[in-house]
């Protein structure tokens, strides 16, 4: 009876789509938003994904297939890897709405370029690193520059303007401020 139950609440179609920001044969990304207690229908992630929180929030997992919750608080700016899971719901538990830019990796990329080069000596930081990417924080300074050799993805902090770029790339700040980026180098 539960698995009837499971397939008629994954048939239906759902409330509110996350907007489609870019989608190519490297990843497709998805701005997710939502208020205090909402909470997703049941769904599954077939694909690992980065997530860049633009707002501070939390959310609670629970994994449907264990019947396990997992609590996750983020602040404005955070970036965390999230692996492919099972059959699960997320619900706005922080009390406040968020957003979220959700980076999903295509398993098969089209990996015409050399992998990420080692960092030449410039203010970014690493956040995140595995078989898949490597996610850096670059900070510009007013007419700062920076050349990026591999394909990757720009989200502005803490707007969330999101840009794909190929790879021998330069980022350019020509502002008159400083800038934030999360950059999500595609292995």
């Amino acid at each position: 009876m539960r698995s009837l139950v499971v397939a008629v609440l994954l048939a239906l179609p759902t409330l509110a789509q996350n907007p489609l920001i870019l989608e190519n044969g490297w990843a497709r990304v998805v701005m997710g938003a939502t208020v205090p207690g909402q909470l997703s229908r049941p769904h599954v992630h077939k694909i690992n994904r980065v997530m860049i929180h633009l707002d501070r929030g939390a959310q609670r997992i629970v994994n449907l297939e264990s019947n396990t919750a997992k609590d996750i608080p983020f602040t404005a700016g955070q970036v965390r890897w999230d692996p492919r899971v099972g059959l699960h719901t997320s619900e706005n538990s922080g009390g406040t709405a968020f957003k979220i830019v959700e980076v999903e990796l295509n398993d098969n990329p089209p990996r015409k370029s050399p992998a990420p080069a080692k960092l030449p000596p410039t203010p970014h930081k690493i956040e995140i690193e595995n078989s898949q990417v490597r996610v850096l924080r670059v900070i510009l300074q007013p007419r700062e520059s920076t050349r990026i050799l591999s394909p990757f993805i720009a989200v502005g902090i803490p707007s969330g303007q999101t840009h794909f770029h190929p790879g021998n790339t330069t980022m350019e700040n020509k502002a008159l401020q400083t800038t934030e980026w999360i950059v999500v180098e595609l292995k």
